[in-house]
């Protein structure tokens, strides 16, 4: 299982020293060759997902001597996955910090009393902030356990073959709270899988755009270029293509040929003068996603697209 490469900051030191007599100098913390990386909040995961919630005033600093819950099975990612899902549910945080995350993510955050998996806990599920008043309880759901793709918030080319577990999380209709849905990147350490990359996003802004009220918007032009993709309609694809992009022409008709499909990842963004633009998209063959994007231009018959691959970045 390739494993990421890199630490937060140097190893920790242990809590706590006796007062006398004076004790050597501690032996550095062994490290795990396995990371806790902070997802920043990111706006690519797809499809529907349960609503979710909570109202948990967990402890802001892990007690390392409270008592653990019943051993877990961690042989595989599911069920390394459901016990994360069942230990979120019953609201036993030290399970879950102590456990199921990697202990990389049980290290204290940057100028806080917090580990660093806690951060990203409270950070994305506000109610199980310590600071948080809220009695919304939410409910975690283990929606899928599959290879990591490309669209994931936690992927990176260091994890290309991870697995990621795939959470939903539902809040009670009357909470007022969005969506949300987890993306939770597992790896093995000490021959136990374990949560070491996590984020989890409102579902509402993780879809692709809506159709753009405006079909000769560079937005509303590169969805009808997907759409002709989609449909295998090559022609209507060239109206979307500069009359000078023939290697867009080329791609386009190889991936007809294919069988591959193209969706929107988010809006097109244009440059001030509003004469280019950027068009980020995920293009999918035999159930694989791929990056692709390009850029275009503005000539007098509108926005169309000059430069197009499935290898942007």
């Amino acid at each position: 299982m390739t494993q990421p490469p890199y630490q937060y900051g140097p190893p920790q030191q242990p809590w706590g020293q006796p007062a006398m007599p004076p004790p050597p100098p501690p032996a550095p913390k062994k490290t795990s060759p396995v990371v806790f990386v902070l997802v920043g909040i990111m706006v690519v995961l797809l499809g529907t997902a349960g609503v979710l919630g909570t109202g948990l005033l967990w402890p802001g600093w892990m007690k390392s001597a409270k008592t653990i819950s019943a051993p877990v099975d961690q042989s595989t990612p599911e069920s390394a996955a459901k016990a994360v899902e069942e230990a979120l549910n019953r609201r036993d945080l030290d399970q879950f910090l102590n456990v199921l995350v990697c202990k990389d993510g049980r290290n204290k955050a940057e100028n806080k009393d917090i580990t660093l998996a806690e951060e990203i806990l409270y950070r994305d599920i506000k109610a199980f902030d310590p600071k948080s008043k809220s009695d919304v309880q939410p409910v975690f759901k283990v929606d899928e356990v599959r290879k990591i793709k490309p669209s994931d918030p936690v992927y990176r080319d260091e994890n290309k073959d991870a697995t990621v577990a795939i959470m939903s999380v539902e809040y009670p209709k009357d909470s007022g709270l969005e969506k949300q849905r987890g993306v939770l990147a597992l790896f093995q350490e000490d021959n136990k899988y374990v949560v070491c990359e996590m984020g989890f996003v409102p579902v509402a802004e993780s879809q692709e755009p809506p159709p753009d009220p405006d079909p000769a918007s560079p937005t509303g032009r590169m969805q009808a270029f997907a759409k002709a993709v989609n449909d295998k309609d090559i022609a209507a694809a060239r109206l979307y293509m500069c009359a000078s992009a023939r290697a867009v022409n080329t791609w386009a008709e190889k991936a007809i040929a294919a069988g591959g499909t193209l969706r929107l990842h988010d809006k097109v963004t244009t440059t001030k003068a509003e004469d280019s633009g950027q068009v980020r998209m995920w293009y999918v063959l035999n159930g694989t996603e791929t990056r692709a994007g390009g850029f275009l231009k503005k000539e007098s018959d509108g926005w169309c697209l000059f430069t197009f691959n499935n290898d942007a970045k």
